[in-house]
């Protein structure tokens, strides 16, 4: 089985899966961003959110809701999926042949 690497720099708004760039939105990155440093851990909504607005905005479950269902069609085809603890938050969880490299998560 072949690894494929989730590469996040954060410095450079900066996302590819198996050496192919993903093109994501500002607000998509950030959400990426956090759930790839919690990697594994579930986040609230109201944390995701806070982290995307610096809390200069309510929170808006439907329009998150949108922002992680365009990011599960992005990351669907490398086996990457971002699970949801209903009334909480989500979190990221990679195939077992994913590996997060976090060398270069900066």
């Amino acid at each position: 089985m072949t690894m494929v690497f989730l590469l996040v720099e954060h410095k450079n708004y900066h996302v590819e899966c198996g050496n192919e760039p993903l093109k994501l939105g500002r607000a998509e990155f950030l959400i990426v961003s956090l759930l790839v440093q919690k990697a594994e851990r579930f986040v609230s909504a109201k944390t995701i959110w806070n982290h995307l607005w610096n809390g200069s905005k309510p929170l808006n479950f439907e329009s998150l809701k949108v922002m992680i269902c365009r990011l599960r069609r992005k990351f669907a085809p490398f086996g990457i999926r971002i699970e949801t603890m209903v009334n909480f938050g989500y979190k990221l969880v990679p195939a077992k042949r994913i590996q997060i490299d976090k060398v270069r998560v900066n």
